[in-house]
C-alpha cells in the first residue's frame, strides 16, 4: 500500500479507537478528560464564533478530536516513521507526545494543574495516558503493516 493511503487508514483507525476509549470512560465511571485543548482553543476565540451552539455539542468535540488527531497522524511519519526503533518503542514515544503537551502546557494554562490533577482524579490521568498509548501503538503498528503490504 502506498505510504499516504497507509497513513490515512492507520490514522483513521487510531483516532477512532482513541475517541471510543475516551468516550467509554464515563461508562467506567472515570473522568478522564476535561476537554483541555478544545477549551483552550475556544478561550482564545473571541466574537460570535465561540458562542455558536454547535461548538458545545459532542459532534463538534468528535470533529475537533479527529482534526487534531489528523495533525498528529501527519507528524508521525515525519518524525517517527524512519527512526531505527521497534514499532513498539515508536508507538510508546509518540504516545507520550500529546499526553505530555496536554499535561504540562494545555491543562496548566486552564488552571487545572500539571496533568490536570486539579480537575481530574489520578485514575482519569492514567486512563487518558492509556488512551494515548492506544492511539500511538495503533498508529505505529498499522502504519508499519500497511506500508509493508506493497
Amino acid at each position: 500500500m502506498k505510504p499516504n493511503k497507509a497513513l490515512v487508514m492507520a490514522g483513521f483507525t487510531a483516532i477512532t479507537l482513541n475517541t471510543i476509549m475516551l468516550k467509554l470512560a464515563k461508562a467506567f465511571g472515570i473522568k478522564a478528560e476535561s476537554g483541555g485543548l478544545l477549551k483552550l482553543a475556544l478561550r482564545m476565540l473571541t466574537g460570535s464564533f465561540s458562542s455558536v451552539p454547535f461548538i458545545k455539542t459532542d459532534w463538534f468535540w468528535i470533529l475537533f478530536h479527529f482534526a487534531t488527531g489528523a495533525v498528529m497522524v501527519v507528524i508521525y511519519p515525519a518524525f517517527f516513521g524512519r527512526l531505527p526503533l521497534s514499532t513498539f518503542i515508536k508507538g510508546l514515544l509518540f504516545s507520550l507526545f500529546p499526553w505530555v503537551i496536554n499535561g504540562i502546557i494545555v491543562l496548566p494554562l486552564l488552571n487545572q494543574g500539571l496533568f490536570g490533577l486539579r480537575a481530574l482524579p489520578i485514575s482519569g490521568v492514567f486512563y487518558f495516558f492509556l488512551a494515548n498509548l492506544l492511539f500511538g501503538f495503533t498508529l505505529s503498528y498499522l502504519y508499519k503493516v500497511f506500508t509493508r503490504s506493497n
